[in-house]
């Protein structure tokens, strides 16, 4: 018998109803208009007797909402395992593993009771994969050897096609500002919007060098971070530069907004034409996203962390719990 299955004819019983009334804030016709419309309106709350129908009824619906696509994009993780080398004739190329998307969960599910966030969890340990689609799913960069060989081999000038297809560009907060990798790779980078970086959580201190831990589970989603949180990150470093001339210490410390500023200011400064056409072409001034008119590179830069946001759920059990989605 499931769990929520009705004992009567009359309908469901009463720790049946309770596990659907924990909330009365969203409905399954709210939730596909908010698939719909990216979560950006609660308009639909006309059907107050949700909770009246038989348990059956009421899983039915809430996993028809569960299989829905997510609203939230989807992560595509860029993963070189090596490279093969060309000949006279033939470049070289870059191997990697295959661009696919785990399906996130539906946090919105997750956060509207028990039963549905039953159900949520039920379809995610089933969660699909689907191919990578440029135009709406971040392409996210896992680690130094993958970002050399994506900027040097991938965006190359013997380079795959699907990369001028990108919309959506992810670095780890220690590849966000590599020398002149990614400013020449923005040569072929023709169709990007937005540019993340992406760090190792929420809230701490962290050195300009640090790592990104991988998440386990491939499908969570890689979130924007609040004003708050960006504001409370605080990036360092500290370090000896080396140049022809002798060693420079390094010192300097900022919040994530600082820190972005400084990678838009350095990408620009390794971007921006310099008016001698075959200098341009060589070191990457000349990117198809430049926007002449407002001498910058026409991107939106973002900050995002793997780290998911909490839910609170009521639960007629425990009162509350804690959930990640």
């Amino acid at each position: 018998m499931s769990r929520y299955q009705t004992r009567s004819k009359t309908g469901a019983s009463k720790s049946e109803n309770e596990a659907c009334r924990e909330t009365d804030e969203l409905t399954p016709s709210m939730l596909v208009h908010d698939q719909a419309n990216n979560g950006s309106s609660h308009a639909d709350r006309d059907f107050k007797q949700f909770c009246r129908l038989p348990a059956d009824l009421r899983l039915q619906i809430w996993r028809t909402a569960a299989s829905l696509p997510s609203s939230t994009p989807g992560v595509c993780y860029f993963h070189s395992t090596g490279i093969i080398s060309g000949n006279g004739s033939t470049p070289s190329r870059c191997t990697y593993d295959p661009l696919i998307v785990h399906e996130p969960v539906n946090r919105a599910l997750l956060a509207t009771n028990t039963e549905a966030y039953d159900v949520a969890m039920e379809a995610s340990r089933r969660a699909a994969t689907r191919p990578y689609d440029p135009a709406i799913d971040i392409l996210f960069i896992t680690d130094w050897a993958s970002f050399e060989h994506f900027t040097g081999t991938v965006c190359g000038f013997n380079g795959e096609e699907w990369i001028e297809r990108i919309q959506h560009l992810a670095l780890p907060l220690n590849r966000a500002d590599a020398g002149l990798w990614l400013p020449i790779a923005m040569s072929r980078l023709r169709s990007l919007k937005t540019l993340s970086v992406v760090y190792p959580a929420a809230t701490g201190r962290f050195n300009f060098s640090a790592s990104v831990p991988l998440p386990k589970d491939r499908s969570t989603p890689l979130r924007l971070m609040t004003e708050a949180e960006r504001k409370g990150v605080v990036i360092a470093a500290d370090y000896m530069y080396g140049t022809p001339f002798g060693e420079f210490p390094v010192q300097w410390e900022s919040d994530v907004d600082q820190h972005l500023e400084m990678i838009e200011e350095n990408l620009l400064r390794d971007t921006r034409p310099s008016g001698h056409d075959e200098d341009d072409e060589m070191f990457g001034r000349k990117p198809p996203i430049w926007d002449h008119k407002a001498e910058r590179l026409a991107l939106t830069y973002q900050a995002r962390v793997f780290e998911p946001v909490k839910l609170r759920v009521k639960n007629f059990r425990d009162k509350t719990r804690d959930v990640v989605g």
